[in-house]
């Protein structure tokens, strides 16, 4: 019996152990994914930027005449 109690701790321990490195595992590729997101984001942001730079409003006021 009590060889059967020090293998079931055994496995709880083991077990444990195992949920813990599986679940880090999970976190660690979450947050690279995450960060992977925000720079692809980041990226984009910059192009649109760039983009729309281009199409920036044009001040006309001085280049108008105005004649009688």
């Amino acid at each position: 019996m009590a060889a059967l109690e020090n293998l079931r701790e055994r496995w709880l321990v083991v077990g444990s152990d195992l949920l813990v490195r599986v679940t880090q595992g999970i976190c660690d590729g979450s947050l690279l994914n995450a960060d992977s997101g925000r720079a692809d984001t980041r990226a984009r942001i910059e192009e649109w930027s760039d983009v729309l730079s281009l199409y920036a409003p044009v001040d006309e006021t001085d280049s108008v005449r105005v004649s009688a």
